[in-house]
């Protein structure tokens, strides 16, 4: 017997689907896995201001992509050294548009260090709650994302689950590809895949 158009097989089955914060890819996900928990992937999360930080930093900076400014800005403070953290911070007094982008960076990493569903929501919550006063429009346009997405940012909670282990065979299969500079044959390429990803 033929599928249905549109017909994914064993989709009833599906109990979690890790997806971007794409509109689009939540209402294809919702409508064809519907027994499914939706997750936003954390990484996109943490990355949602990431566009705006560097827009703000060209404007002081200029175009510079490998500007060490660059990296301290993006990286996790958690991450960073005491004398770089403390630079940064010398640096940001003189420029208060990208200093309040830069906290609420920081305050999304900070999210995803707290333990347990209970606590993350009411972290959210705060989150949200301060944004509310936020003066810029990039903060306003967050504050309707997390908004938005709260149901699928809170599952990771529950769940644990990211689209690590995806993206990284992606990058596998591109990193292949480019190194053999293109395969003529996708049976080859397939091979050489599955090889590489043993």
């Amino acid at each position: 017997m033929e599928a249905a158009p549109g017909h994914i097989a064993g989709r009833e089955n599906v109990r979690h689907l890790v997806l971007d914060m794409c509109d689009p890819y939540r209402t294809f996900a919702r409508r064809f896995f519907p027994n499914a928990v939706l997750v936003a992937d954390k990484f996109h999360v943490l990355r949602l201001l990431s566009p705006n930080i560097n827009r703000h930093r060209r404007l002081v900076e200029g175009n510079r992509r490998s500007a060490a400014l660059r990296r301290l800005l993006l990286c996790s403070r958690y991450r960073l050294e005491y004398a770089d953290r403390l630079a940064l911070d010398q640096w940001l007094v003189s420029h208060p548009a990208l200093r309040a982008l830069y906290e609420v960076k920081e305050s999304l990493h900070t999210l995803y260090r707290t333990r347990g569903y209970v606590r993350a929501k009411r972290a959210l919550t705060a989150l949200t709650d301060h944004l509310a006063t936020a003066s810029l429009p990039e903060l306003q346009t967050l504050r309707r994302t997390l908004i938005r997405w709260r149901h699928e940012i809170l599952a990771y909670f529950s769940t644990g689950l990211t689209n690590g282990r995806t993206e990284g065979f992606n990058n596998k299969a591109k990193v292949v590809k480019r190194r053999a500079y293109g395969y003529r044959s996708f049976q080859n390429y397939r091979l050489r895949l599955l090889n590489a990803c043993a």
